[in-house]
């Protein structure tokens, strides 16, 4: 039981906190950038924060200035993770999100705001009737690509930032391969009635991209196939508009609004290898739509519901009606938590933690739980107020006898009167006092304040 339950931790995405962070190679491997635009002292910056898996403590924070640009009345436009569009002096400009490239090779105008008519993400721009593609080279320079084979309105359908774009215009939908400037038509799909909707199982060639008579699966490389002809095989001849398909961990599945829910499941005992939907006259259990009635019985897999197998036990669960499935090994009915394991749910007494980066730092009058920690509070006059989280690094990266990364965590509060700091809580659970200095004077979710607070806490 004690590997089932590091195994459901593992598997769902949930915040774990640790005093000091183990990885088998560096500490760097497991931290985010965050990028932003400043102006400070009539200089216009790139900013970048660092910051820690759990999102919330600081490890460090710099910035480069954009050379000869004026950002006084900067407004940024869009951010696609990898650049942020923004305009001033009415020019546009693509910055990276890249300290060293903008320290090495700065930024450059790419258009006149008077020039440009439309602007999709920040990757494609419509320029006196024609749709350009740009993209910048290493050295910070911006690369133009011409699409005249694209009209009208554009808009992109998908994008997981692999090389290739899923995108429609007024006429046809299309894949745009960007290293190669090249675009390429996927047949039988009218835009304006194109839907697609992405799997629960990222990497599976089961994504679906369908209009009212032709249903693609299709993959995060966009390699599509068609298998319009496996639904006509099976009585599906009014066409795909008003389906809904509905992601789960149970297995994707659609309902036609006809009494039918055609189960994802490939290769079927019952249809035969090129079969990858399944119609069951079952209905869902709620409004869910993860869990299935059939034949007066409810199952948790497609696979189950089309073989007829190990359907669930309901006797144990508190409220059947809200039932459904969270993550793929945890069911809720919002009263309780279950294990799923070996087909069967086992009820949980203490809640599973599936804290989101929202509520890792949660305050509840005087008390402070930090991850699944509750710290000690007690010393604490009035409601604490968070005033923010900082790493040191003390070993980055693991040495040849195996040692672990080592980081130590400040968490620092006030409650108006005093400033305290938790060190590592997870280990221990009893605040500091830090004398001498007045909240007053302090900056909330600020690096320069936190980092000034931790440099109070550490022995030379």
């Amino acid at each position: 039981m004690k590997h089932l339950i590091q195994q459901i931790l593992l598997a769902i995405t949930c915040l774990v906190f640790a005093s000091l962070a183990q990885a088998s190679h560096c500490y760097n491997y497991i931290v985010e950038g965050y990028y932003n635009l400043l102006v400070e002292n009539g200089g216009m910056f790139l900013q970048e924060t660092i910051k820690d898996s759990n999102k919330v403590s600081y490890v460090s924070q710099d910035k480069e200035l954009l050379k000869g640009v004026n950002g006084q009345d900067f407004r940024v436009i869009s951010d696609d993770g990898k650049y942020i569009l923004f305009l001033t002096d009415a020019m546009y400009y693509l910055v990276p999100k890249s300290l060293y490239t903008v320290k090495e090779y700065g930024v450059n105008p790419l258009f006149r705001e008077d020039e440009v008519n439309k602007i999709v993400s920040n990757q494609f721009y419509l320029v006196s009737g024609d749709w350009y593609y740009v993209v910048l080279a290493y050295n910070g320079q911006s690369i133009k690509h011409k699409i005249p084979e694209l009209k009208g309105n554009l808009e992109i359908i998908a994008n997981f930032n692999r090389g290739e774009i899923l995108l429609k215009d007024d006429h046809a939908v299309y894949i745009y391969y960007e290293g190669e400037n090249r675009l390429k038509e996927i047949p039988h799909l009218s835009p304006s009635q194109t839907h697609f909707v992405q799997s629960l199982d990222f990497y599976q060639q089961h994504h679906y991209l369908y209009d009212d008579d032709t249903f693609y699966l299709i993959n995060i490389r966009f390699i599509y196939q068609d298998i319009t002809k496996q639904f006509n095989l099976q009585g599906k001849h009014d066409g795909f508009t008003n389906a809904e398909i509905h992601p789960s961990y149970s297995g994707d599945s659609i309902d036609t609004k006809d009494g039918l829910i055609w189960l994802y499941a490939r290769s079927t005992v019952l249809q035969g290898e090129d079969s990858f939907f399944t119609p069951i006259q079952a209905t869902y259990l709620n409004k869910y739509k993860d869990v299935y009635v059939y034949h007066d019985k409810v199952y948790a897999d497609n696979w189950d519901l089309i073989q007829e197998r190990q359907p669930l036990d309901l006797a144990v669960v508190k409220n059947p009606e809200e039932l459904h499935r969270p993550v793929t090994v945890v069911f809720s009915d919002n009263v309780l938590e279950y294990l799923y394991h070996e087909h069967q749910l086992q009820p949980q007494e203490k809640k599973i933690n599936l804290k989101t980066t929202e509520d890792y730092i949660e305050i509840q009058n005087q008390r402070i739980f930090i991850g699944a920690d509750e710290l000690s509070s007690d010393i604490s006059k009035d409601k604490p107020i968070f005033l923010g989280s900082i790493v040191n690094v003390i070993k980055p990266c693991d040495s040849r006898m195996g040692d672990s990364v080592v980081v130590d965590y400040y968490y620092f509060f006030t409650d108006g009167n005093k400033v305290y700091a938790y060190v590592n809580p997870s280990v221990k659970k009893t605040p500091q006092i830090l004398n001498n200095i007045s909240p007053q004077d302090l900056k909330a979710d600020d690096y320069d304040t936190l980092q000034k607070l931790m440099n109070m806490l550490i022995t030379p």
